[in-house]
């Protein structure tokens, strides 16, 4: 079955290539319909619920480590694909070093073409009433980009609603790596792993062994070597003993 592409224009004058999906869809055939290469390297980014004042402190963490290191193992980038402040830290990012690699935005269906972020260049629209939904088909959506090939979710700050997107990472086999001090989430995850007082629920996602922690402290090169080894090499890392490093 053939999966129809549509673009999306945006006032800024950017056109973004778009699919419907549902349960039915076949994702893989739906993304190459969009121009997209299925089976490489993929980043989730998990954010959902974050204060302002938490992102606007990634700028660097998206400048010097997400944006170069997509780039350089030619990755996709997927997530939420609404406008908000992280996405507009990260599509500045991907311009101003003139990155080449997707910017992968998934969004609900009854989505206003004003809510969607400008700079994303695919999007895949999909059937979610609530957040819970949304962080299924993200993950959904990541797996059949990445084809078996190398993927992590990168889990930065995150309010409420991150919880669910973690989750639905961990069901989709996916590596998670929490960035330390960067507030919220996933600095629940990393007191977790570090066997400090956390979250309950940050303690039973790390139960699954499927999360790692990264110190931004340590270095933007520190952040990018981990990212890029863990795109590369699978097994090049343990959990557990980049959690205790």
């Amino acid at each position: 079955m053939t999966v129809p592409r549509f673009p999306i224009a945006f006032p800024d004058g950017h056109v973004a290539l778009a699919v419907r999906a549902d349960p039915r869809t076949d994702l893989p055939r739906a993304l190459r319909a969009m121009g997209l290469t299925t089976g490489i390297p993929t980043v989730v980014l998990v954010h959902v619920g974050s204060r302002p004042a938490q992102l606007s402190r990634l700028g660097p963490l998206l400048e010097k480590v997400v944006v170069p290191v997509a780039d350089a193992v030619g990755g996709v980038l997927v997530g939420d694909g609404t406008h908000g402040a992280l996405a507009t830290l990260l599509t500045a990012a991907r311009r101003r070093s003139d990155a080449g690699f997707p910017l992968l935005g998934v969004a609900a269906e009854g989505a206003d073409h004003e809510d969607l972020d400008s700079g994303h260049t695919h999007f895949v629209l999909v059937p979610a009433d609530h957040r819970d939904e949304l962080a299924g088909w993200i993950a959904s959506v990541a797996t059949a980009v990445a084809g078996g090939n190398r993927s992590v979710a990168l889990a930065v700050a995150g309010g409420e609603p991150a919880w669910a997107s973690v989750a639905a990472e961990i069901r989709a086999d996916r590596l998670v790596m929490a960035v330390a001090r960067s507030g919220g989430v996933a600095d629940q995850l990393a007191a977790a792993l570090a066997g400090r007082p956390a979250d309950g629920r940050a303690h039973a996602l790390v139960a699954s062994g499927q999360i790692f922690a990264v110190d931004p402290a340590r270095g933007a090169a520190h952040v990018a070597d981990t990212l890029r080894s863990v795109l590369s090499r699978p097994d090049a890392l343990s959990p557990a003993r980049e959690a205790g490093s």
